[in-house]
């Protein structure tokens, strides 16, 4: 009984003193800035009458009783007792640390907390270090002064714990010149990047693709840097793409929203040669093309045109094609024959914004992805589009040996509208007619294959088509998984599959957005709540330790 309430005497003395605090730091601006002291104080007054009640019934029953010596030579005991004990667990704790950190000393794991995985090599770089040929040296050299080599020795340390194979070191080339001449390297901070295959003869290196003592030296120090330097001394040359051009298409070298220069510079990153392609001077197709990109057409091409990349198909070609809404292109015979035929439609989707909840919208954001190469390793990360179409797979017509299948799939509250008057209406959104339009979800992007002959006369043909093409324009390439998805359909158009992947990630920081009740929870659990609850731990302690 003594004990009793002495705890809720004193505990509730320090629950009213905190509450107390309360009013000369908080404004009670807000609801929930009024809980704390209401709630804490009510219950700290509660503590102090009950304690007071049960004083005055302890003195009514007992009164003070006063220890004898027996139980001061029992107290002595016990705290001797505990004493020793307490020197035995300490002992057997720091042991078991010790022992631990013994086992743990070579066994290094490292984890990565943040949401963009930034001090984590990406998918890609795995990738092509995986995809090194056997027997291979990769070197990285570093030219920093001396002193300044700390985040490049940091970033090849990694590409190091990753693979075995790849060595680095920093030379300052002030005090090494014949190193800097034999790399050729013009200035500091730069690095060579190398890959060779020691054991090779030099008749090997000669029919070798790659990996036979080539140097790439970049002056980028991350890992975009690292990794695409890797790429062009060790992956095969994926020969080159066309960029058809004289219908209206996205310019490759645009600067503006809707251009293609920050997708250019990535393309040339995979090792991948670019080049532009006029089809009305010779309707054409070049024999070193590797694959052609239709992109974003809004002028009809000529017969003769669709003849020669239905022709090059045949002939086992390669061919991405992103066609956007209200545009006719005449391919759409040429892509029937492959099972895909675009709608006639815009697509509409629900999306969350910012301030405004959940609003209709004409930037589809896609999470759901076929069973293929391109997006096995998207799980259901994002890629958003930006006033697409979507297609519809069709049997009707379709070449014999055709297979073709969905890749991007939009959300079930989406829907194919038909009504393209509501651009035209300001402040009106679209509607859902069950007569005319489609309901999701709806393909947004499709690919098929088609493989004929027997043999060495054996050949493939690859088409993937997809109902949009400012998805890697300026503004949208860098969302989501954007850049990945168009990069990963060049790999598989090339025959590149190996190289399929999901790149570096830019720097993001982790941040959460805090409600009114967040803010306020959080300020009084780290002023009031964490100094009042070891307060009240000590006070509780102190009182069974005199009892």
């Amino acid at each position: 009984m003594k004990t009793s309430y002495r705890i809720f005497f004193w505990e509730g003395l320090v629950l009213v003193l905190f509450a107390a605090l309360t009013l000369f730091f908080v404004s009670f601006e807000t609801v929930y800035e009024l809980l704390f002291p209401i709630v804490f104080g009510g219950i700290g007054l509660a503590g102090l009458v009950l304690g007071l009640v049960l004083y005055l019934i302890d003195l009514s029953k007992t009164g003070e009783k006063r220890q004898g010596e027996t139980m001061g030579a029992g107290r002595v005991k016990l705290t001797t007792k505990f004493g020793a004990n307490a020197i035995t667990y300490s002992a057997v704790f720091l042991g078991i640390l010790i022992f631990a950190n013994i086992l743990g000393s070579g066994h290094v794991k490292k984890i990565d907390l943040t949401s963009a995985k930034v001090n984590t090599l990406s998918d890609q770089t795995k990738t092509v270090l995986q995809n090194l040929p056997a027997g291979t040296e990769l070197t990285m050299v570093g030219f920093f002064k001396t002193g300044e080599a700390r985040n490049f020795e940091q970033l090849a340390g990694k590409y190091k714990d990753l693979d075995q194979r790849v060595t680095y070191r920093s030379i300052d080339p002030d005090l090494y010149p014949e190193e800097v001449k034999r790399y050729a390297v013009s200035e500091r901070g730069a690095i060579a990047v190398s890959c060779d295959r020691p054991g090779q003869s030099p008749e090997q290196k000669q029919t070798a693709d790659r990996c036979t003592g080539q140097t790439n030296i970049t002056m980028d120090l991350s890992e975009q840097g690292l990794t695409t330097a890797v790429i062009k001394v060790s992956a095969p040359q994926a020969g080159k793409i066309y960029f058809i051009q004289g219908h209206g298409e996205v310019p490759l070298d645009g600067a503006e929203e809707r251009g293609y220069a920050l997708i250019r510079k990535g393309i040339e990153n995979e090792n991948i040669v670019l080049e532009p392609l006029t089809m009305l001077t010779s309707a054409q197709i070049p024999q070193d093309a590797r694959a052609l990109v239709i992109a974003g057409p809004t002028k009809k091409f000529q017969p003769e045109e669709v003849a020669a990349i239905g022709n090059y198909l045949q002939g086992g070609g390669r061919v991405l094609a992103m066609i956007d809404p209200q545009t006719e292109t005449g391919l759409e015979g040429l892509l029937a024959g492959y099972g895909i035929q675009p709608q006639n439609n815009i697509i509409v989707d629900r999306q969350v914004r910012m301030y405004q909840g959940s609003v209709l919208g004409l930037d589809p954001i896609v999470v759901n992805y076929g069973p293929h190469e391109i997006t096995k390793k998207f799980g259901e990360n994002p890629t958003l589009f930006h006033e697409a179409r979507s297609l519809k797979i069709i049997t009707e017509g379709r070449l014999d040996g055709v297979d073709t299948q969905p890749l991007l799939n939009t959300g079930e509250e989406s829907w194919g509208e038909t009504d393209f008057g509501f651009f035209a209406k300001q402040g009106v959104d679209p509607t859902f007619d069950p007569a005319k339009d489609s309901k999701g979800p709806l393909v947004l992007g499709a690919v098929a294959e088609r493989t004929f002959g027997e043999g060495e006369a054996k050949k493939t043909a690859r088409l993937a088509v997809i109902g949009d093409s400012d998805f890697i324009g300026n503004k949208y390439a860098p969302q989501g998984y954007n850049a990945d998805l168009f990069f990963n359909t060049l790999n598989w158009l090339t025959g590149q599959e190996a190289y399929i992947s999901v790149r570096p990630n830019s720097f993001a920081p982790d941040v959460f957005t805090m409600t009114e009740q967040d803010t306020a929870l959080l300020f009084f659990a780290s002023v009031f709540l964490l100094p009042q609850f070891a307060a009240m731990l000590g006070i509780g302690v102190a009182i069974r330790r005199r009892r």
